[in-house]
């Protein structure tokens, strides 16, 4: 997969995520998508890609990780 598309297909399931997390409302793709986008370039911007979870949960996990680690 090229990184553009992976780079689609990350944002596309975080927006899932918050659309599904707002109670899936008709209309309002464009705002998801956005919120996405921004959440996205923080995590790849701090190097915290998380597939699992959307709400910060899985981010903190991998901090102990590796911490953990070291």
């Amino acid at each position: 997969m090229k990184q553009d598309d992976k780079t689609q297909h990350e944002i596309r399931k975080i927006a899932y995520g918050l659309w599904i997390k707002d109670g899936q409302p008709e209309g309002r793709d464009r705002e998801h998508w956005e919120a996405a986008k921004e959440i996205w370039a923080f995590r790849s911007h701090n190097h915290v890609l998380d597939d699992t979870d959307d709400s910060g949960a899985g981010t903190a996990k991998k901090r102990r990780q590796a911490s953990d680690a070291a």
